[in-house]
């Protein structure tokens, strides 16, 4: 008696484990089709939203002005003088280690 009630429980036990691994893989199969359509529907909108900024034409922007590109070379090449300079500033210690000139003296 008891051995045919355990043989019930383990066969419902199977049989809700397979169902449970049937579900997970139509739920994983139903994720990657709406993950698609997700895909190509927000391609189409960024699509349609870059023709609308630019009037159809990716190339619709003007190119950079020659006077536009001086000054960028200018700013460049200032950032790059820069890069290398590290101003220091040495305060001295006084006889028992501490700094001997206050914040104030600094500014």
């Amino acid at each position: 008696m008891v051995a045919t009630e355990l043989l019930i429980l383990g066969v419902l036990n199977v049989l809700t484990l397979s169902g449970l691994v049937v579900l997970a893989l139509w739920i994983r199969k139903e994720l990657e089709e709406g993950l698609a359509e997700l895909d190509g529907a927000l391609a189409a909108a960024l699509k349609n939203a870059m023709d609308s900024i630019t009037g159809g034409d990716v190339m619709a922007f003007d190119p950079p002005n020659p006077i536009q590109v001086a000054i960028s070379q200018l700013i460049s090449s200032m950032a790059a003088q820069k890069m290398g300079t590290v101003e220091a500033m040495v305060t001295e210690r006084g006889p028992s280690g501490k700094f001997t000139k206050s914040m104030k003296d600094l500014e």
